[in-house]
């Protein structure tokens, strides 16, 4: 915006009006040249424009150029995370769906990288997940993939209800592994009671039990369930459980975190020289010793009164 001012009381010289030839017409009364200036002007303004859009394309060269994957993958390795976004944007748009499957793959898990490691909102992810569940809905394997991530960032964000669906939709693909199975069924489970949909979280933990495989396999399921009787304060549950997983012969680390609930049940229910033989049996496979320590200390100080 232009603003015109006028000022008053000026005494100074009034400026000569300007020639309505301007510049134009000084250089022709100077020259006497005009026909032969004219192309000459033209020729000149006509390389200043090509210049400008050489420069213009020159800025962008390095997402211009070549296949975008390739560069894509330079500039990840280099953290230029925007062109790495726009190049895998890019060829995820160009690229035909049936054309190298593989590839294709490849960039949509660099982009995932891309946006993590650039710091933008998970929601960000989610929008790529999304169109990612869509174009792979008939390939288990992938699907598996994407629909992990998504549980997972839908966990992240606090909104169980759709890692629910997530995990639910994960455990019902084909092709599984026992432990991607196990690990579905378990977060579900985590999710419902996260929910306090404690009967929908037990059935989950059951129909993990009810699976074919070997009950090694399956014994984190059960200490789920126990753990979860725990917050619910069904001690006797706990206790019948956590005996369960200890007659199994189960790792080390299984068999201090069970003895753990077991002992703490025990307690609860009165037993408390029941629960301090199991505190000092589960002391040296429980992940902190400390813990298991202070309450040693409590029982054997109750047990003397």
């Amino acid at each position: 915006m232009f603003f015109t001012v006028e000022k008053q009381g000026f005494g100074g010289a009034v400026a000569p009006p300007r020639s309505p030839q301007g510049a134009w017409g000084r250089l022709v009364a100077v020259t006497g040249q005009e026909g032969a200036w004219r192309p000459r002007l033209r020729g000149f303004a006509l390389c200043l424009l090509w210049c400008l859009c050489f420069w213009l394309a020159g800025c962008d060269g390095p997402a211009l150029k070549g296949d975008d994957l390739s560069q894509a993958r330079e500039a990840v390795s280099q953290r230029q995370w925007s062109l790495a976004e726009r190049l895998l944007e890019r060829y995820l748009r160009e690229s035909q769906d049936s054309q190298d499957a593989d590839k294709r793959w490849e960039a949509w898990q660099q982009l995932l990288v891309v946006v993590n490691a650039a710091g933008q909102e998970p929601r960000a992810s989610l929008e790529y997940l999304e169109t990612m569940q869509e174009e792979y809905l008939d390939d288990d394997v992938r699907s598996a993939v994407i629909l992990k991530r998504m549980a997972e960032v839908y966990e992240g964000l606090h909104r169980y209800g759709r890692a629910v669906d997530m995990w639910s939709a994960y455990i019902g693909l084909g092709g599984l592994s026992p432990q991607q199975v196990l690990e579905g069924y378990r977060r579900l489970a985590a999710m419902q009671f996260s929910l306090r949909r404690f009967d929908a979280g037990e059935d989950t933990l059951q129909q993990c039990l009810a699976l074919p495989l070997p009950d090694h396999d399956k014994i984190m399921c059960m200490y789920d369930l126990a753990d979860q009787n725990m917050a619910r304060e069904r001690w006797q549950e706990v206790s019948g459980l956590s005996q369960q997983i200890l007659d199994s012969d189960p790792d080390q680390s299984v068999r201090g975190l069970a003895g753990y609930l077991l002992a703490d049940a025990l307690e609860q229910l009165g037993k408390n020289g029941e629960a301090l033989k199991q505190f000092e049996l589960a002391r040296d496979a429980y992940p902190n010793p400390s813990v298991i320590d202070n309450r040693i200390a409590h029982l054997r100080k109750k047990l003397k009164k």
